[in-house]
């Protein structure tokens, strides 16, 4: 099993609640395609909510639809997904990503959302995976 981060905007992650669909464009096609049946996807929002608000399972194999969900015929390429109960979080206490590197020494210095900007999906580690297991499970 994977777990892939996904930086998304507010209103893509709206309609992704909605539908329970998450799309990419075909330009992502090579590592989309990695995306398989029961992989995982963390939602990082960004700004103004900017955080980590829920991880969700794969429930379908990757396939192409062109049904316009988001507008502008954007992301064709498409998985069905089902969220975690457990792994969901009220936007409004989003979990900072900088948060499941776990201590660092002085967080002012962690820039993550201008590298997210162009990133459309990327794996991370089962480490960083069990971090953000911790953080959810802190409901301070």
């Amino acid at each position: 099993m994977n777990v892939w981060l996904c930086p998304i905007r507010p209103r893509s992650w709206r309609i992704i609640k909605a539908k329970k669909i998450f799309g990419a464009p075909k330009q992502q096609l090579d590592t989309f395609r990695q995306v398989q049946l029961g992989d995982l996807i963390v939602f990082h929002v960004l700004k103004p909510i900017n955080g980590i608000v829920s991880v969700a399972r794969v429930v379908s194999d990757v396939f192409e639809n062109h049904h316009d969900i988001w507008g502008k015929n954007r992301y064709p390429l498409r998985v069905r997904i089902e969220f975690v109960p457990n792994l969901v979080r009220d936007e409004k206490k989003a979990i900072p990503i900088s948060s499941i590197f776990g201590k660092i020494k002085n967080q002012n210095e962690i820039k993550i959302e201008p590298y997210l900007r162009y990133v459309w999906i990327t794996k991370i580690s089962q480490e960083l995976y069990e971090n953000l297991q911790k953080l959810f499970a802190d409901k301070t």
